[in-house]
């Protein structure tokens, strides 16, 4: 009995040493799944024209993706979709995403279920249309929704490029040609449906699993239950649904349609109410997500934020945290607002240093105290409409001070509205059209 005490005394002791461990993993991988989230919502929002898709659209070319969007006629809709590509630092395989618009209203969507289902099956571009033509198919082989196939078989017939071959050739070429080769395939809405039909088809194709990657937001239902029993044990899904979303189910309402795939339930944190379908509510809860598990990765030691190194006889920079200014129903935006902007001053301030929160007299003598040339002091406000509902115009200012003499060098101001952005985009916004100004302000002070 005394040596089975010991036994167990022993066996608790590793457990909990392993214990730490286990969440220090989990909160590592959590974080490296919100930042690939976080880059598939800015891909699905990038296909669009208008100023938040213009918006995601710059975000994701000055990470270093390479983008070729696409607008094709189709029997249903126009089919909009783009093949963005990057090239990895270490001169691995380049990383492809492939985004499939979608459409936005429940309306559009109702209108698109009359088109029925058709047969999915094929090795071969020529065997899956020739499969799909057939009528009067029995529910036990693969059937899915008719107006999804057709964006699929749309987009792909969009070719890209690779570094080393400048003849564009179809996605699914360049994954068979090479099997270290990755794409996300993504999209909103219907555009999520199709996403996961694109999928489905690389698979039958020939590309491998590991190869592919279906990330969705907000997405009906694509077939039956035969398409479901085929391919959701070898597809790799990822559902992201906005708890209250009403299409993520309007298509289980009909006979013939099933879910699958992994389904990560987000609650709406979006304070303007964009509603839970739209593709910018998932866009900023996306950035939040993304936000929250970077901490709990920086709290549990798992990840530092780099800081570039500041060239030779560049000004050194110390950032004050933003002042808050913000009313009360926006006061939740604020933590995520001051991710932001210090996100952007790594981006383009190489060397900078972050102050503590301290009187602004105190912070320049420490920012003089450590040898910096330049302390910037962000504040971030914001005022209701009065004349239209749940609409805000979001401000930062910016002022940039000479550390050695305490005088004001630049100041800048930027406002947003959220008519089609929410607060927190809004101010990323801002906090980019700021920082394009450095080449006025980024001097060092003279002597």
């Amino acid at each position: 009995m005394k040596q089975l005490r010991i036994y167990i005394s022993k066996l608790l002791i590793v457990l909990w040493c392993l214990m730490p461990l286990a969440s220090h993993a989990g909160a590592g991988e959590d974080y490296e799944e919100a930042n690939t989230l976080l880059l598939a919502a800015r891909a699905c929002l990038a296909i669009y024209s208008d100023r938040t898709g213009s918006l995601a659209y710059e975000y994701l070319e000055q990470e270093g993706w390479e983008i070729q969007p696409f607008i094709a006629d189709g029997d249903i809709d126009d089919a909009r979709f783009l093949i963005a590509k990057k090239e990895p630092a270490d001169g691995g395989q380049p990383l492809y995403i492939l985004a499939i618009a979608g459409t936005e209203t429940l309306k559009n969507v109702k209108t698109n279920l009359t088109l029925g289902q058709v047969y999915f099956s094929g090795r071969t571009p020529e065997e899956f249309a020739a499969n799909a033509a057939l009528k009067h198919m029995p529910d036990t082989v693969p059937k899915v929704h008719h107006g999804f196939y057709k964006y699929v078989e749309t987009a792909f017939q969009a070719k890209a490029a690779t570094k080393d071959d400048s003849t564009p050739r179809l996605l699914s070429e360049l994954l068979l040609e090479n099997k270290d080769r990755k794409v996300y395939l993504t999209g909103h809405s219907l555009g999520g449906a199709a996403a996961t039909l694109a999928g489905a088809r690389l698979l039958s194709l020939g590309v491998q699993p590991e190869q592919i990657e279906v990330i969705t937001f907000g997405a009906p239902a694509v077939g039956n239950q035969a398409f479901v029993e085929q391919f959701a044990p070898v597809l790799p899904v990822t559902r992201v649904v906005i708890q209250g979303d009403p299409v993520t189910g309007i298509l289980q309402g009909l006979s013939g349609y099933e879910q699958f795939g992994r389904e990560i339930l987000w609650n709406s944190r979006e304070v303007t109410h964009k509603g839970q379908h739209a593709m910018v509510g998932y866009l900023d809860a996306a950035i939040k997500e993304y936000y929250d598990k970077r901490h709990q990765a920086e709290q549990t030691g798992l990840l530092t934020l780099p800081v570039k190194l500041a060239a030779a006889g560049a000004p050194s920079v110390y950032v004050s945290p933003a002042r808050n200014d913000l009313p009360k129903e926006l006061q939740p935006e604020f933590w995520y607002m001051q991710q932001a902007i210090w996100d952007e001053y790594r981006r383009v301030l190489p060397g900078y240093r972050l102050a503590a929160a301290v009187p602004e007299s105190v912070m320049r003598d420490q920012a003089a105290a450590q040898g910096c040339n330049l302390l910037i002091v962000p504040e971030i406000s914001a005022h209701k409409l009065k004349t239209r509902k749940n609409t805000y115009y979001v401000t930062l200012d910016q002022t940039v001070y000479d550390t050695a003499t305490g005088s004001i060098l630049y100041m800048t101001s930027f406002s947003t509205s959220t008519d089609n952005l929410t607060p927190l985009g809004a101010l990323i916004h801002n906090i980019r059209g700021t920082t394009a100004d450095n080449g006025k302000w980024l001097i060092a002070p003279s002597d």
